[in-house]
């Protein structure tokens, strides 16, 4: 095409140099993480307070994150980085995965099948 502009993918959705993607499917959290993984993405990490703002606008039920509890470390972010600052709303100790819904992060069971974002940078 000659076109040397970076773009998403189809269906992705562009936003301050990142692509996304909205599942139509639900699976579990490993699940999830591989589909992104195979599409040379990761599971959503939301690193500041616009790309939470993008996601508040968001109508579905919940979506899996790249967030998981670790037992010493507490919850850490794919690509290492640990959550500050911000609450996991949790109901039970054996919830180690966290869903985004609307602008709460939730923990939840990492065998649910739920709906994910997927995330990479545009380049």
């Amino acid at each position: 095409t000659g076109d040397c502009h970076p773009h998403c993918p189809q269906q992705w959705v562009a936003y301050r140099g990142s692509c996304y993607s909205f599942s139509e499917e639900r699976k579990d959290w490993n699940s999830s993480q591989e589909s992104c993984r195979a599409e040379g993405a990761h599971l959503l990490v939301i690193s500041d307070t616009w790309e939470m703002d993008l996601f508040k606008s968001i109508k579905a039920e919940c979506f899996w994150i790249g967030l998981r509890n670790s037992t010493n470390s507490g919850w850490i972010w794919e690509g290492g980085s640990v959550l500050n600052n911000t609450k996991v709303l949790s109901n039970s100790p054996v919830q180690n995965c966290a869903v985004l819904m609307k602008d709460v992060f939730r923990a939840s069971s990492c065998e649910v099948p739920a709906p994910w974002i997927c995330e990479k940078s545009l380049r």
